[in-house]
């Protein structure tokens, strides 16, 4: 695996790390969103995390970060809401890995998976989101 394996679009999903077990999957979804990454050689990242891509605007964070190869690519990644939008105070860290890819799969995608952290308060009033929170991502890599 080599770091520009890392570029193209993904559908991302995050979950809260609950221990116990659950009845409603849902109760486990922190976000899922479009993850759209493009990789320079150098390892260097960019790219968005949409939350809306219509024709009467775009809602995302703009993604920056790094990708290094070793017996499995790694990235760290940085996302913060676009200035002058409601999600402008939005910052978040990721770290993560390619998955291995199992030489004798049916079927299987492409997909990175790792850990999130909300690294700045957003929000207000009832709305506030704490800095702080964890949860634990994959995102599959769609055709195209």
């Amino acid at each position: 695996m080599d770091t520009a394996d890392l570029a193209g679009t993904y559908t991302y999903r995050s979950f809260l790390d609950l221990p116990d077990p659950v009845d409603d999957f849902n109760r486990l979804r922190f976000a899922q969103l479009e993850l759209r990454l493009s990789v320079e050689p150098g390892g260097a990242i960019s790219g968005a995390l949409v939350f809306s891509d219509t024709p009467d605007g775009f809602l995302g964070m703009d993604i920056t970060g790094k990708a290094t190869n070793g017996s499995l690519v790694h990235f760290t990644l940085t996302g913060r809401g676009q200035p002058d939008t409601p999600i402008s105070d939005f910052h978040y860290e990721y770290d993560g890995v390619l998955l291995p890819h199992w030489p004798t799969g049916v079927d299987q995608r492409q997909t990175l998976a790792g850990t999130l952290l909300r690294a700045a308060n957003h929000g207000s009033g009832p709305d506030l989101a704490l800095a702080g929170q964890t949860a634990s991502f994959l995102a599959v890599k769609r055709d195209g």
